[in-house]
């Protein structure tokens, strides 16, 4: 299975000369936390989130007046606070590959790159939903997903939420982690023997994870 199947192609994107408050109301406008920054012949220059965009902003707390806020605000680019020369990812990479990269980097998104051409990106949604297609339960198994798991600082937690799952006599198929956003913690796939699934999330979420339901 590989990225050119699941990735988004021809991604909405910016140049490095474009406004902030250009880029920002593209966000907002399309709901989207990140884009990437081309050159004018298409090829990846950069990548710039939602939350460069919003540290790098005025605050109106500062005391600057609004026309000195307003003023670096027309002065502020994409190409200021982008994050220069980011991790990609071909179409032609294996997803799986992909969550490997995504676990030791600890980024949810890849642009996609081809012949030096940007042609797609692979979001959080997307793995999420190549990684549901790789791991979808069959006949008499279940999948669980929690979110929000501290497993950089809490190095038992996966053990821990193994143990819940077999204490219903549910054999662990699968368990695995991906990075869902830095600050908060990864999400983690349970594939279980059971095809009774609701006494497992509930003991899961009375231990203190949060249980996609």
């Amino acid at each position: 299975m590989k990225v050119r199947n699941w990735m988004t192609p021809d991604p909405i994107t910016v140049g490095p000369e474009t406004l902030l408050m250009e880029a920002r109301e593209l966000m907002d406008d399309n709901r989207i936390r990140r884009l990437p920054v081309v050159d004018k012949k298409g090829r990846l220059v950069g990548m710039v989130t939602l939350r460069r965009i919003l540290e790098a902003m005025p605050s109106e707390a500062t005391s600057l007046s609004v026309q000195e806020r307003n003023y670096l605000l027309s002065r502020l680019r994409v190409g200021d606070i982008m994050q220069k020369d980011p991790v990609f990812v071909s179409p032609e990479d294996f997803v799986m590959d992909v969550i490997r990269l995504g676990q030791e980097r600890g980024i949810g998104a890849f642009p996609v790159v081809d012949n030096g051409r940007l042609v797609g990106i692979a979001t959080e949604t997307e793995i999420f939903n190549a990684t549901m297609h790789v791991i979808g339960a069959r006949a008499g198994q279940s999948v669980v997903v929690l979110e929000g798991v501290d497993i950089q600082n809490d190095l038992g937690a996966m053990s821990r939420i193994a143990r819940i799952v077999e204490s219903h006599g549910a054999p662990v198929e699968a368990i695995f982690s991906l990075p869902h956003r830095a600050s908060q913690g990864h999400r983690v796939y349970i594939r279980a023997k059971t095809e009774q699934a609701q006494g497992l999330k509930r003991d899961l979420a009375a231990a203190g994870y949060k249980v996609e339901q």
